[in-house]
């Protein structure tokens, strides 16, 4: 009696660890993608004001640029792994696609 109440605990316990451990890694990984994207474009939203103000004359913006303009007032923190981002890391801004480059 005794052994097959543990085999069907164990077989429960066995049965929902296959289903939350994908299920854990699956949100993580979406809600870590959303923060990135959420930080993205705040940058590349701060480069086309500054670009469209006539203060940043190029197309390739650094966040230092955009810290010396006033368009960014904090330094910008990867929101995953929580580090700064380098002053040199820059916005390429394009009409359909900007996109902004970490270093």
């Amino acid at each position: 009696m005794n052994s097959s109440r543990s085999i069907i605990s164990l077989t429960v316990i066995i049965c929902t660890l296959i289903i939350a451990i994908p299920t854990f890694y699956k949100v993580i990984t979406e809600h870590n993608r959303k923060l990135n994207i959420v930080t993205n474009k705040m940058i590349i939203e701060a480069a086309q004001d500054c670009y469209y103000d006539n203060k940043c004359q190029n197309t390739k913006i650094t966040l230092e640029e955009l810290y010396n303009q006033g368009y960014l007032s904090e330094r910008v923190i990867n929101p995953v792994t929580k580090e700064v981002y380098a002053d040199n890391s820059y916005v390429i801004l394009k009409k359909e696609d900007s996109k902004f480059h970490a270093l």
